[in-house]
């Protein structure tokens, strides 16, 4: 009865050392991504904002600005042949930030510190090209999803007030000004993007992405601007 036994549990290690590998071609995974990332024009839309609160009485100047920096995004999804996968993200990208200072012969002057925060969740479409059985695989990758803006302002100096009197006068009073204004836009958007991946003893996976989102912000909230974003991403098969 040894022989049997032995002849039947060969077959079997065999068969399930082929799933294992083949596991790997029909697995959910989890991973973390650092960006580097750029708002790309987000600079010159505040630019052009403190050009048009200039005139004959009044003088803006932009001090500076930022639309590049740091974010990170945390994803998940599922490749179920060695060639599509669906992905899900939640992502931060970097912060704008601004400052500009107002002045008008009727106050003082305002400062104006302006800080821009965006925040995504995309859903994507992943095409998978592997590299023989050497563990590489270049993408590409399509889909979309919802942004979520918000502008924080930091107001100090003097802002002029009109009032108008029972007689019909008007007369311009400056008011004192220092506090913190919130302001909020969401939106729907696509995006594409393209990178390559490692594989690690099929548990493990390292890759380096690009993307790009053409069309994020409104022009409520400072203009329409673009995210694009470079990133190094590690993840666990389960």
């Amino acid at each position: 009865m040894a022989r049997p036994l032995l002849l039947l549990v060969v077959p079997l290690a065999l068969l399930g050392s082929s799933l294992a590998s083949a596991d790997f071609y029909s697995h959910r995974y989890g991973g973390l991504a650092l960006q580097a990332t750029a708002l790309d024009d987000t600079c010159r839309d505040t630019r052009d904002f403190v050009g048009l609160l200039n005139s004959t009485n009044q003088v803006a100047a932009l001090s500076d600005c930022s639309d590049t920096g740091e974010g990170a995004k945390l994803y998940a999804g599922w490749r179920w042949s060695p060639h599509f996968a669906v992905e899900a993200d939640l992502r931060q990208t970097a912060t704008s930030t601004s400052n500009f200072v107002v002045h008008n012969p009727q106050f003082t002057y305002l400062a104006v510190k302006d800080r821009i925060t965006n925040r995504m969740g995309n859903a994507f479409l992943v095409g998978h090209l592997p590299v023989g059985r050497s563990g590489f695989s270049v993408f590409g990758k399509l889909g979309g999803g919802f942004w979520f803006n918000e502008l924080r302002s930091l107001q100090r100096g003097e802002a002029v007030a009109v009032f108008q009197f029972e007689d019909g006068s008007v007369q311009p009073v400056a008011i004192p000004v220092e506090g913190v204004f919130t302001e909020t836009s969401s939106g729907f958007h696509w995006g594409y993007g393209a990178g390559v991946s490692y594989q690690l003893r099929d548990r493990w996976t390292i890759r380096a992405e690009w993307e790009l989102f053409p069309e994020i912000g409104s022009e409520d909230l400072r203009g329409e601007y673009q995210v694009e974003s470079a990133s190094v991403g590690w993840s666990i098969h389960f």
